[in-house]
């Protein structure tokens, strides 16, 4: 578990050169903000760098809840999964 930790860590450091933002939860979640769209890459690739297989994302909100849906910075809520998720098909 603390190596998982240890890497997620390592992901925020190479996330917030690129203006994208990972934090560790307590217990099972982490959330992560970014430009509208990237949340389902970001998420995957975050979890990877922990050691899982995969993120089930559980909400995606407007950072700043004054603009419109979908606009302007994005805070995704997610949880690593070390079983892939099934794609939509």
């Amino acid at each position: 578990m603390k190596k998982s930790l240890t890497a997620l860590l390592a992901v925020c450091a190479l996330f917030a050169g690129g203006c994208t933002v990972v934090k560790i939860g307590k217990g099972d979640t982490n959330s992560i903000t970014h430009a509208p769209g990237q949340e389902k890459d970001l998420t995957n690739r975050a979890c990877r760098k922990a050691g899982q297989q995969s993120a089930e994302i559980l909400s995606t909100v407007n950072k700043d809840p004054k603009l419109p849906a979908g606009t302007g910075k994005q805070v995704t809520t997610f949880r690593c999964s070390a079983s892939a998720q099934p794609q939509p098909q």
